[in-house]
């Protein structure tokens, strides 16, 4: 679905892209380019909308790697994308235990 229309239909799709453009958003900046040279928008939503069952590197990067992502790319971004995802699961896991 369009991007706008994500925390109506799926808040939790909705607050991985965020934190997901934040990181790529980041490196970008950190390595002078522009975000979608480093990673497509369309990969980053791809990847915050159906995120791999198990979150880690190497899953971030099977993901990355399928949805057309360069090998430089996948180096750049699946570490610490794989690191906000795990943050926001485990976030989300916290407030469930708490209800």
């Amino acid at each position: 679905p369009p991007a706008h229309r994500w925390a109506e239909r799926d808040p939790a799709a909705a607050e991985r892209l965020t934190a997901t453009r934040a990181v790529v958003a980041a490196l970008a900046d950190e390595h002078t380019m522009p975000t979608e040279n480093l990673l497509q928008p369309d990969t980053v939503r791809r990847l915050a909308w159906s995120p791999p069952e198990t979150i880690n590197e190497d899953s971030v990067g099977l993901v990355l790697t399928a949805l057309g992502a360069r090998s430089w790319q996948v180096e750049l971004t699946a570490k610490p994308l794989a690191k906000a995802l795990v943050r926001l699961a485990t976030k989300s896991e916290s407030s469930e235990g708490r209800e």
